[in-house]
């Protein structure tokens, strides 16, 4: 009896649980992105963090400093290039000639054509004094209303997102010891490892792999930005923030890397100089360009930052086919949750996966 009733109050206490998990990942779901940025952005401010709070000891105003004064510009810089690179693309799409394309659109032109002329002027007119007005109220109201709302949703998952950094930075030692000390309970020293080898993965693409393509995207737009104050109007760069954040990108691709950008936008100055016939005398600018984008936005990144911030224990190849598949699968969160899965699936086949098979996933 005694033991059907301990049973029952198991029982009891697991559905309980359940309930209060279901309940609160229900509650946290629509909030997933905010979480993912949140962790990136802990793990971009932690260097200067940790470096503050060993020389001050003041870990409150250390992640206030590293959060406001680093990061929230890198974030504000970002939205803005991204903004702008959106409005090139845009402009890309306008003046590139796809002649399939126009056809076809020519096409659905002249059917609507037909439908137009078949159309009684009078009765679009009777239709419009009817409910002009109120229309044109509804949908200036409409629209304004919207602006707000998507104002307001931005600063408020932008808010959440620094809250949730801001509570890593001081407590995250915190959490990941009571992880250590809740998940298998009695073999604390592989759990401790365990995390440990994500948290130092993650600082890796995150801080290393992921802030590295964002400086280099921003150096890349600094240079071509440059080079078009003294390029002859015939060689202007094109497009300079969106190829810049393709150079950003580039930099995942082995072996070629931001080359796979650069150097064919320098063929085709190249191209562009024969054609408008000032090869022979504008030929100083095509070595420059070459030199400059090689050693500033090329050389640099690659081979002297890239290093200096970034580890070598995440495979570049892994990371671009997981940074690719996750973008299909999640958008434009996926560039953040997606390392996050491999990391931890990575070291949970290497370190847990042993202990569960019966042999030790402990490194010596």
């Amino acid at each position: 009896m005694k033991q059907s009733e301990e049973t029952r109050s198991k029982l009891g206490w697991l559905i309980v649980g359940l309930i209060a998990i279901g309940l609160m990942v229900y509650m946290f779901y629509p909030f997933l992105d905010v979480l993912i940025y949140g962790i990136f952005v802990y793990y971009v401010a932690r260097p200067v963090y940790r470096a503050f709070v060993r020389r001050f000891k003041y870990p409150r105003v250390g992640a206030f400093i590293s959060l406001v004064f680093l990061v929230l510009p890198l974030v504000l810089i970002g939205i803005y290039t991204l903004s702008i690179a959106y409005i090139e693309l845009c402009k890309f799409f306008i003046h590139a000639k796809f002649e399939h394309i126009e056809l076809y659109v020519n096409e659905l032109l002249s059917y609507f054509e037909g439908i137009a002329n078949s159309i009684n002027p009078t009765d679009i007119s009777d239709l419009i004094t009817q409910e002009d007005i109120g229309g044109s109220i509804y949908t200036l109201a409409t629209s304004f209303s919207d602006g707000i709302f998507t104002f307001v949703d931005i600063f408020f998952r932008l808010f959440l997102t620094f809250a949730i950094a801001y509570y890593l930075l001081k407590d995250g030692t915190k959490l990941r010891d009571w992880m250590t000390d809740a998940f298998l309970d009695g073999k604390s020293a592989l759990t401790t490892q365990f995390f440990e080898k994500v948290d130092s993965d993650l600082h890796e693409v995150y801080y290393g792999n992921v802030l590295t393509a964002v400086l280099t995207a921003l150096i890349a737009a600094v240079t071509f930005y440059l080079l078009n104050l003294v390029a002859p109007p015939q060689l202007v760069t094109p497009y300079p923030i969106l190829l810049a954040i393709l150079c950003g990108i580039g930099i995942f691709i082995p072996l070629v890397g931001m080359k796979l950008i650069w150097i064919p936008l320098w063929i085709y100055l190249v191209i562009q100089a024969y054609l408008n016939g000032i090869l022979f005398t504008d030929w100083w600018y095509l070595l420059l360009f070459f030199i400059v984008v090689g050693v500033a936005a090329d050389f640099t990144p690659d081979t002297i930052l890239r290093p200096y911030i970034s580890g070598k224990h995440t495979h570049v190849g892994a990371l671009l086919f997981v940074y690719i598949f996750s973008i299909v699968v999640f958008g434009f969160m996926g560039l953040f949750l997606g390392p996050i899965i491999l990391v931890v699936a990575t070291r949970f086949v290497e370190i847990i996966l042993p202990e569960l098979n019966g042999r030790s996933g402990l490194q010596r």
